[in-house]
């Protein structure tokens, strides 16, 4: 049996999940960073994906976007803006997030970092209703 460590989901709202944890894999800005118990010292800056967090009453998922993801002394706190749990997410929140992908117009450099943020949110949320 894998050893647990601790692990935290903080919103500027609310923590959203403090418990135990068996591995954790955590979306980097750069890729999927998967955590065990005992892992060196790390910090990163978070991507927008799919948040996985094993543990022994199963698995939570959230969709994340943007933020911070420090594992120090068998601890695993992630600081993010958005965060939302697995059993939020819908067909009609994606539709609804297409649909706002569809208003940003436009060929300049900030519209097409929002377009992109938005199709990182809908294909994130996608992977977790698969």
């Amino acid at each position: 049996m894998a050893t647990a460590f601790k692990a935290s989901v903080i919103t500027p709202e609310s923590i959203l999940f403090e418990a135990d944890v068996t591995g954790a894999q955590v979306p980097a800005f750069d890729g999927l960073v998967g955590i065990m118990h005992q892992r060196a010292p790390l910090l990163a800056k978070l991507g927008t994906g799919v948040l996985r967090l094993d543990g022994a009453e199963g698995t939570q998922r959230y969709v994340v976007a943007g933020g911070y993801a420090q594992m120090k002394d068998d601890v695993l706190t992630i600081l993010t803006n958005e965060a939302i749990p697995e059993d939020k997410i819908t067909a009609a929140l994606i539709t609804a997030e297409e649909a706002k992908l569809e208003t940003v117009t436009g060929t300049d450099l900030p519209a097409m970092e929002k377009r992109a943020a938005i199709q990182a949110r809908v294909q994130a949320m996608r992977q977790v209703l698969a």
